[in-house]
């Protein structure tokens, strides 16, 4: 029988510790190989230290690729908040809906003129799944914060559901002036107010007019008395699977829709007595998309809020995992 030195024996260790290497690996820890007939008392104690350490660093694994997993929401409020209690809705936002789906979240608030210094912040949403505006900026003349917020979306492609008065900001870029007024070959239906316009091409010069009711899809610049809506779905989508056909919602304010973009589709439909109109939808923007939902005022008077409703929470939830599994148009 030939010799065998104390390198080839080393050797053959070395190999059959990685062959068990590569066999437990392989099991993940699962069906691990029993060696304990092939080795020594101190080989099998390695063979276990290998079988520790191959399901410790298995399971770290699937905690790190959990942990990455999480979708990043960012959401955007401000508190407290004058005609909407946002304190109130960003601890059910946060606690309650984001908690339940899983999501990983980001508060950008502070108080109105805070938020839209942070809204002017080039890039604010960069690796962002999703961005929530819950926010009511009507009367903002920062055409600057209006502009950013639209980037986020039509250039840095991270898409966003904008919820109730969201839709009521920026007015002067639509709403309050005249049609005609943004110029330069623009074809939409914003009337902005002509001071508005020509502030914006003193500082900006030929950059597009940031018309925020052509960024929502369905602009919005009234709504009707507090009053429960019947909810109609329109089509089949994933935002609406929770939601049953005709359910009729808290007291809350009926948003008009003032005028649509062609590319919007409507998701749900609500009526308040005789007036009717759309009030959940997407619209492709750039490189992404909006979700508007124009529900969610929240509490009116002792009835009950619209934010704890399972209905409101899982349209919020089936709406952001809708946007994040299709973010573009």
């Amino acid at each position: 029988m030939a010799s065998v030195g104390p390198g080839q024996t080393r050797k053959k260790v070395r190999d059959r510790l990685l062959v068990a290497m590569v066999r437990l690996q392989g099991t993940a820890g699962v069906n691990r190989v029993d060696m304990t007939n092939q080795f020594s008392s101190e080989r099998r104690m390695m063979v276990r230290i290998l079988n520790r350490v191959t399901t410790l660093t298995f399971t770290l694994c699937l905690f790190s690729l959990s942990a990455s997993a999480a979708e990043k929401v960012l959401y955007v409020t401000h508190e407290p908040g004058r005609y909407h209690k946002y304190t109130p809705q960003l601890a059910t936002f946060k606690n309650v809906i984001a908690k339940k789906a899983g999501w990983e979240v980001t508060v950008m608030t502070g108080d109105y003129d805070g938020v839209i210094a942070q809204l002017r912040k080039p890039n604010f949403a960069k690796g962002f799944d999703v961005i929530v505006y819950n926010y009511c900026f009507a009367g903002s003349e920062d055409l600057d914060a209006c502009a950013n917020v639209i980037k986020q979306t039509r250039e840095l492609g991270v898409p966003a559901l904008l919820i109730h008065c969201s839709m009521h900001s920026w007015w002067q870029s639509y709403k309050s002036g005249v049609k005609g007024a943004i110029g330069n070959g623009y074809q939409g239906e914003a009337k902005a107010t002509p001071e508005m316009v020509g502030k914006w091409r003193k500082d900006h010069g030929s950059e597009p007019f940031p018309a925020y009711g052509d960024f929502t899809g369905v602009a919005s610049h009234r709504h009707g008395p507090k009053l429960p809506i019947i909810l109609h779905k329109v089509g089949k989508h994933p935002a609406t699977k929770d939601l049953k056909e005709g359910y009729a919602t808290p007291k809350t304010e009926l948003y008009n829709n003032a005028y649509v973009l062609d590319g919007v589709v409507p998701i749900i439909e609500g009526v308040q007595g005789k007036a009717k109109a759309i009030v959940m939808w997407t619209c492709p923007q750039g490189k992404s998309r909006v979700m508007g939902l124009t529900l969610g005022h929240g509490a009116v008077g002792d009835g009950p809020d619209e934010w704890e409703t399972p209905e409101f929470q899982g349209l919020v939830t089936n709406g952001v995992n809708y946007l994040i599994k299709h973010p573009k148009p």
